[in-house]
């Protein structure tokens, strides 16, 4: 998996840009609400401290919107970002980023950055592993994980049958991986070279998993497999039922012990977070929107941390689906979607603004973000469009052809208000342009069954970044052969390109191409629409420490060194 992406379930709230700093003290009073801020050092609102200043032990509970149908990180229906905050925290991260996305070894696994050479005329990437790092079954991390992720990774289901997240890139330009000096050397030779080298191999399986396809795509499917895997803390239960988590200490982790002595992830619905947020159910949970945060606000014993987070928000459109596989169809409802509309709803309240989100590449802070999106917001070319597809209006002001309404339906998850404001104004748009959008609502938890079976038209979804490059995740969102690639869009041609992007070395020439490569898909496909990145706001437990908001540092966090602040431990 690379950018590696991660696919979250929106009530369409969840995504952000630069934020601004803002801790609040007792009573959950924001010390700065205007979200504007450049300087990536204040959007880093984790509360740091060291040992000496936190209690050991006690309890953290965050909530989670949705669970994976199978609990093997790199199988597609275990790539979810609420998944992956679990994983993170039970399974090997062999890079930690600063909050500008600057990456270093974990040394915990690595005892240093990877060594990149080339030799014979090939790029040669030596790793050296900490002889200390084992999986929880006593095995030792040595270079045959790094033989078996790339063997689960290397090729797309249709070829390698290995059912995983979608992202080859990097992995598929891999020659050979062998033992270097020691089992914990591992020596990648290249068939071509791959840039940046930090795309793959950030997360590793243990040599079991990947025995085979079977092996990989069923195993994790109702066992998570605790002994397979191997980091700070170890899954001690999974509730199906009540959709929990519970992961504890790790006995045989050779670095730091956590701090904490338990940690829980409770699947809930927006609507219940809040209260349970008040009633000390949960330790923290998003507010990034006008509504949650007038009911967050006054809660005693609150901070409210404020960032950005990284998300591209989207509009996914099944190019396979009966009802929108006519391109025309897809390519009216862009032009006739007032994203404008849409964002000052999804942000009214919270002070923020952001540049046009016109790419699901770079977020929209980035210079080297462009706009790739083909057409404009034009309700009267819209109709055109339709138009000339051969559809024609009728007395309901809704097109048909050849006798058949033009009926589309939009699937959100959950009860959220704002979801259902923005479905609704979603709906208006495309009914002056005469399309008839059907809402359909489901409960969050069906979010991944629902992409699973693309059983939608079109949905809205964050990519979450899980990486500081958004390299990898492209083939895994737009190749045709892609697990991933939930618009089902895609050509050969654009695949081909995407694929030989990892081997442009210079930084501004990739960029340029990956820039080039995602206006010619979108205007080829239509099958994802770029909506907004936004704003980050949660509401915090105060005393909880090295923990929240931070840019790309929080997509690598040292759960052992998350806790409670003195004076403040809690369970």
């Amino acid at each position: 998996m690379s950018k590696r992406r991660c696919t979250v379930a929106v009530a369409i709230v969840m995504a952000a840009v630069l934020g601004v700093s803002g801790c609040a003290g007792r009573g959950g009073q924001d010390s700065k609400s205007s979200v504007s801020s450049h300087d990536p050092a204040s959007l880093v609102q984790r509360n740091p401290q060291d040992r000496a200043h936190m209690d050991k032990g006690g309890t953290a509970i965050f909530a989670v919107k949705i669970f994976p149908t199978n609990y093997n990180k790199l199988h597609t229906n275990g790539n979810n970002g609420d998944w992956g905050r679990v994983t993170k925290a039970t399974d090997p991260t062999l890079f930690i980023y600063s909050p500008q996305g600057v990456a270093s070894a974990r040394t915990e696994y690595l005892t240093k950055m990877p060594h990149v050479e080339i030799t014979g005329g090939k790029q040669v990437v030596t790793y050296d592993l900490n002889p200390k790092a084992i999986w929880n079954d006593g095995t030792k991390i040595d270079w045959t994980a790094f033989e078996a992720t790339w063997k689960s990774q290397r090729a797309p289901v249709d070829e390698g049958k290995y059912n995983n997240a979608g992202a080859t890139a990097g992995y598929e330009d891999i020659e050979s991986i062998e033992k270097g000096d020691t089992p914990e050397q591992v020596v990648v030779t290249f068939k071509q070279p791959f840039n940046p080298i930090t795309e793959i191999f950030d997360i590793l399986i243990h040599p079991k998993v990947a025995k085979d396809p079977e092996t990989f795509n069923t195993l994790m499917k109702t066992d998570p497999h605790p002994e397979l895997r191997s980091g700070p803390f170890v899954i001690k239960e999974i509730d199906e039922q009540s959709k929990t988590v519970v992961i504890v200490p790790n006995d045989k982790w050779w670095g730091n012990a956590p701090m904490l002595d338990r940690v829980v992830f409770r699947q809930m619905e927006d609507s219940a977070t809040i209260l349970a947020f008040k009633n000390g159910e949960i330790d923290a949970t998003d507010v990034a929107n006008k509504a949650r945060l007038e009911q967050i606000r006054g809660t005693a014993g609150m901070e409210l941390r404020r960032s950005q987070l990284l998300y591209n928000n989207v509009y996914i459109f099944n190019a396979k689906s009966p009802n929108i596989k006519d391109i025309a169809v897809r390519k009216a409802i862009w032009q006739g979607l007032d994203r404008e509309q849409l964002r000052k709803i999804k942000f009214n309240g919270v002070d923020y603004t952001e540049k046009p989100v016109e790419s699901g590449l770079f977020f929209s802070f980035d210079p080297r973000a462009e706009n790739n999106t083909p057409v404009k917001f034009d309700p009267q070319a819209a109709q055109k469009t339709l138009h000339d597809a051969g559809y024609a209006k009728q007395a309901d002001g809704f097109v048909a052809k050849d006798g058949k309404k033009l009926s589309v339906r939009y699937t959100t998850f959950g009860d959220d208000p704002l979801s259902a404001a923005l479905a609704q104004t979603t709906q208006s748009q495309l009914k002056a342009i005469g399309i008839d959008l059907q809402l359909d609502i489901r409960p969050s938890a069906q979010f991944g069954s629902t992409v699973e079976k693309k059983d939608f038209d079109f949905i809205a979804m964050a990519w979450s970044a899980t990486t500081n490059s958004p390299l990898g995740g492209m083939c895994q969102s737009m190749c045709s052969d892609s697990g991933n690639n939930f618009s089902a869009a895609g050509t050969p041609e654009l695949d081909a390109r995407i694929k030989k992007l990892g081997s442009i070395t210079d930084e501004e020439e990739q960029a340029k191409e990956m820039n080039a490569v995602e206006k010619e898909w979108m205007a080829e496909t239509y099958g994802q629409l770029p909506l907004w990145n936004g704003p980050k706001i949660t509401a915090t437990r105060e005393g909880l420490a090295n923990w929240g908001p931070g840019l790309f540092q929080e997509l690598t966090p040292k759960w052992e060194e998350v806790g409670w602040q003195k004076g403040f431990k809690k369970g």
